[in-house]
């Protein structure tokens, strides 16, 4: 099966990027069109001051079977095997999913860290969120990914299916099948609201940890998750950071508006 180009791409300037990689650290209050630092691939686009992560129609309207992928364009020193360190961070980012008054709607988006040599794979739009299809699922030995993923719409492997179709976030590892999860109050916000998310990684803990809200916001909204993992033994020294998302037969938009991370090794 041939590479998808997104991956080819991003390996060719990790290559080239690693050496000179020492510190990792950024704030992107916009993203303008044609923003350097960021690298898209898929139907992602930096437009209007915005990274948007799946497609719209010319009247604004999100589209079915998008899928959008979205990367930092310098690869993160995640760990030390000389001195077995792992990377401490903390990113923080505002994003929109507008569901446009849809009772029903979908699919979600993703925050990730992917080793250098992840396959981002074909067909992998829908509940598979852009990271994942319908061979790589499930299959851990497949994948060198951890997520969290803001999903919006109950697939099978979601937690409480069929009983509840609510949104939720989820810490995924290698799987699209999350390891941890808790609702997320996106379905009670007004239409087009700001939800700010916080994520971040203790690594003597081994605690990775995400935090969500929406100030603005009338409705009843903070949301808390973590999960304990090792990165460094689920992820190689070297990762990508970024963002997917995808739409399937039912649609909103997933637009990214500010972003930011600090790290230290």
């Amino acid at each position: 099966m041939a590479n998808h180009p997104f991956s080819v791409f991003l390996i060719c300037l990790s290559l080239i990027t690693c050496a000179r990689s020492n510190s990792f650290s950024f704030n992107l209050p916009s993203f303008e069109p044609g923003i350097r630092s960021i690298l898209v691939g898929d139907d992602a686009k930096t437009t209007g001051g915005v990274l948007q992560l799946t497609n719209k129609d010319q009247s604004g309207n999100p589209t079915q079977h998008s899928v959008g992928l979205s990367a930092y364009f310098a690869p993160l020193h995640l760990s030390d095997p000389k001195t077995g360190r792992v990377v401490e961070f903390t990113t923080e980012f505002s994003f929109v999913v507008n569901t446009k008054g849809a009772s029903l709607h979908g699919d979600g988006f993703t925050f990730f860290l992917a080793s250098l040599d992840f396959e981002f794979p074909d067909n992998s739009s829908g509940g598979f969120l852009g990271l994942f299809n319908k061979e790589t699922a499930f299959n851990t030995s497949l994948n060198q990914v951890v997520a969290v993923e803001f999903d919006s719409f109950a697939n099978e492997w979601d937690p409480n299916f069929p009983q509840s179709d609510s949104p939720h976030l989820g810490i995924d590892i290698n799987s699209i099948r999350s390891v941890a999860t808790v609702p997320w109050p996106l379905d009670i916000q007004p239409q087009g609201s700001v939800g700010k998310a916080r994520i971040s990684y203790q690594s003597t803990a081994k605690i990775l940890s995400v935090s969500v809200a929406y100030p603005n916001s009338p409705a009843t909204n903070a949301t808390v998750l973590s999960y304990p993992v090792n990165l460094g033994t689920v992820l190689s020294e070297w990762v990508l950071v970024g963002f997917s998302g995808a739409t399937g037969d039912l649609v909103e938009t997933h637009d990214i508006l500010s972003w930011s991370f600090d790290s230290f090794l």
